[in-house]
């Protein structure tokens, strides 16, 4: 092949894509080689260290303000906890859960059926103390004292024969003796019959469902659902308000930056971008190869 045709034809569309292609392959190691200030003679060489070792800082700032702000919103993380994909098996669940016996439920939360029955015999037992207590509290022996009297003679100012016979005296001697009856009976046998109500309700009570018992209550399922995922939206946005508050992400991601090696993050940046760098190496071949051709003809 003649020499003077590849001289002037090929060889400059040749030596154009090679200058174009290690131009640009130079362009991009340079963004991180070298990784140290080079010094002569004392003076610090232009272009050292590479673009983004010497901007590191820098660019750490600027990624965790553009996560901060554009990437890393409430809204943006509000709106993944809130799509339906997430909240309606969370929702079911719960629902699934009121749908369980309360004892089945309250072993699975205590750990086993063992703790469930002693939880549920703690409260009974919390539970008839307070309710006997509260009756005592209500005085029922006075009342029955002064109630029953005033009954009592009623009917007997109504009566003209018990009138003769019955005086108020007596009356009251009845009714006190009636009261003290009543308060003798509530102090000996009223804690043990309060117990055993008590102990077979919630033992009943055991049997039946949460939402059974909400139901009981007044609130249909379909309201129970709504409640549930109201409250659920609600406690998400609280949550991720609170912890974004607490959370600098723009401090995070800086240090998290700032605290990677050079190396670590040459490796990451190929990682994620290895075949647009490629391209843009081969972009500079190209071009040169373009430019090259263009030559030939000026």
């Amino acid at each position: 092949m003649n020499w003077e045709i590849i001289s002037t034809y090929l060889l400059p569309p040749l030596v154009g894509a090679v200058i174009g292609y290690f131009t640009n392959y130079i362009a991009v190691k340079m963004l991180f080689r070298p990784r140290r200030p080079v010094y002569l003679f004392g003076h610090q060489l232009p272009l050292t260290p590479g673009a983004i070792p010497k901007g590191k800082a820098r660019l750490a700032k600027s990624a965790g303000k553009i996560v901060q702000n554009e990437l890393f919103t409430r809204e943006d993380i509000s709106g993944r906890l809130l799509t339906e994909e997430v909240e309606k098996p969370l929702i079911d669940k719960v629902m699934s859960i009121l749908e369980s016996d309360i004892r089945d439920t309250g072993a699975v939360l205590t750990g086993s059926p063992e703790k469930y029955d002693r939880l549920e015999d703690n409260f009974t037992e919390l539970l008839s103390l307070k309710i006997t207590d509260a009756i005592k509290r209500m005085d029922i022996p006075e009342t029955i004292h002064k109630e029953g009297k005033a009954m009592l003679l009623e009917h007997v100012l109504n009566s003209r024969l018990l009138s003769l016979v019955v005086t108020d005296k007596l009356i009251d001697r009845v009714m006190l003796a009636v009261s003290e009856k009543m308060e003798e009976f509530i102090d000996t046998r009223g804690p043990e019959m309060v117990s055993e109500i008590t102990t077979s309700r919630i033992h009943d009570l055991g049997d039946r469902t949460p939402l059974y018992v909400l139901e009981l209550a007044g609130y249909d399922p379909e309201y129970v659902r709504k409640k549930i995922t109201d409250a659920y939206r609600e406690s998400v946005v609280n949550a991720v308000n609170s912890a974004l508050r607490r959370i600098d992400v723009a401090k995070v991601v800086e240090d998290k930056i700032n605290s990677m090696a050079v190396d670590e993050l040459e490796k990451g940046v190929l990682t994620v971008m290895k075949t647009e760098l490629k391209m843009i190496v081969d972009l500079g071949a190209l071009i040169g190869l373009i430019i090259g051709s263009i030559n030939i003809f000026i």
